[in-house]
């Protein structure tokens, strides 16, 4: 049945787009094309009491709701089919202080993009641990973990949120910290997106990052790419240097190729002495390495996807010390078999370092030991391609799998996961429950991969 939205359009500051409106069709797309819900309106806000005004609505109508910022969930779950999308997308405003408790921190929209922070908190000479894709919204990012280039070195984004900005259940706006609503704000850190509330605004820790550092990247040939991966993997082994964070991806864009990227967050001198022997290594095809700041570095990240492809998204955190020989033969095989040239294999996040220093328990996020996650990441445009690209990635994925602990980035939501509770929280889940019931007791904010109430 078509609901009645009069009563919304008339409270709402934003913008309602229903299925009936010009414009729906564009506004429902996400990041993955492969995801075709239909819901029955978007609620895009212009500011925190339109959240408000949506989640009572959409309750006293006996609507279902999904949350939307940067369109980036991997499995679709922003969506929701004839129910009402709450999008805080255009929250974005940034604000930096010095002020609060004698420390400098910035406080970000919901909806606003990494590139936007580090523009108002680099010429501070400060940052907190962003994301790489300028698509993906501060908040999606750092609620459901966020790892980075500088998360090695200070810690994890959901790690440095020291308040949030809430609109619960019940359409109260909740200002949470460590001294109000310290139960939400744990859970916050970690499992931002599980139905716990509408989150509007955050507020994060900075950290001191200097002005140059060395980093950048360097790529070989595919041929290449298991004496790569072995390199990789070794250099991590027994490595405290928690200053060294570069990533890995295996692509063919324009030609096959793997390469490292990221950064060394320390003195220059340093940073030539840890990299010279990845630049001596091989034969690489192209070396950009070199002094750069960390607003060049993350201006030139986060191209490597388009906009607008279908996917599927799957992977898990290695064994330590890291992929084995046959891990890699396995992957390097898998890639050069991938049915679309689009498709990538990704090591993508470090932990170890600073993140492996905060207690597991500390906050809801439980992945802190595991120093290599491995993202396939099939990619392709037409439908008629799509069993291929399924099949390569789940294939590529289930061979792995004896290599993997089992445990999943939540930020990768895979709705194919029989134990989902398990992969992303481990041990706090149960703790993670209560908070749902203090502060959803009716589970309206309710999706397939919701934490479940108590």
């Amino acid at each position: 049945m078509r609901p009645d939205l009069t009563a919304l359009r008339d409270s709402f500051r934003g913008d309602v787009i229903s299925a009936y409106d010009p414009g729906f069709e564009a506004a429902r797309v996400l990041f993955n094309t492969r995801i075709r819900t239909r819901p029955a309106a978007l609620c895009r806000c212009a500011d925190t009491q339109d959240v408000v005004t949506a989640v009572r609505f959409a309750r006293d109508a006996g609507l279902p709701v999904a949350v939307r910022g940067g369109g980036h969930h991997a499995s679709g779950l922003s969506l929701v089919d004839d129910g009402l999308v709450i999008d805080v997308g255009g929250l974005r405003d940034v604000a930096f202080d010095s002020a609060f408790d004698s420390a400098a921190e910035v406080t970000a929209g919901a909806g606003a993009g990494w590139r936007s922070i580090d523009s108002v908190t680099y010429p501070e000479g400060l940052a907190a641990p962003g994301g790489e894709c300028p698509t993906v919204s501060n908040a999606g990012f750092s609620l459901g973990g966020g790892y980075g280039p500088l998360s090695r070195r200070f810690g994890l984004g959901c790690d440095h949120i020291v308040a949030a900005e809430v609109v619960d259940a019940g359409g109260r706006v909740l200002q949470v910290t460590e001294d109000e609503h310290p139960d939400l704000l744990w859970a916050l850190r970690g499992a931002g997106g599980a139905g716990l509330g509408v989150v509007t605004k955050l507020r994060y820790r900075l950290d001191p990052v200097p002005a140059t550092m060395m980093g950048g990247f360097i790529s070989w040939p595919i041929e290449q790419a298991e004496a790569v991966l072995r390199l990789y993997r070794d250099l991590y082994a027994d490595n405290d240097d928690d200053r060294l964070a570069l990533c890995l991806l295996l692509s063919a864009d324009p030609a096959p190729e793997i390469s490292l990227y990221g950064l060394y967050v320390g003195p220059l001198p340093e940073g030539e002495k840890a990299l010279a022997p990845i630049r001596a290594f091989g034969k690489p095809s192209v070396d950009n390495l070199g002094e750069l700041s960390y607003l060049d570095l993350m201006h030139a990240l986060g191209e490597e996807i388009p906009y607008g492809l279908q996917s599927r998204w799957t992977g898990g955190y290695f064994r330590d010390p890291g992929p084995s020989d046959d891990a890699i033969a396995t992957m390097v095989d898998a890639f050069a078999r991938k049915p679309s040239a689009y498709s990538m294999i990704r090591f993508d996040l470090l932990a170890g370092g600073a993140v492996a220093r905060v207690p597991t328990d500390a906050t809801a996020f439980v992945h802190r030991s595991a120093v290599h996650y491995v993202s396939v990441i099939s990619l392709w445009q037409e439908d008629s391609d799509t069993p291929a690209n399924l099949a390569w990635a789940d294939d590529l994925a289930g061979a792995l799998r004896t290599h993997l602990t089992g445990e999943v980035y939540q930020n990768y939501a895979d709705t194919g996961l029989t134990d989902w509770a398990g992969a992303y929280y481990g041990s706090n889940y149960p703790r993670l429950q209560q908070v749902k019931g203090r502060y959803d007791p009716d589970d309206f904010f309710h999706h397939a991969q919701s934490i479940r109430l108590p």
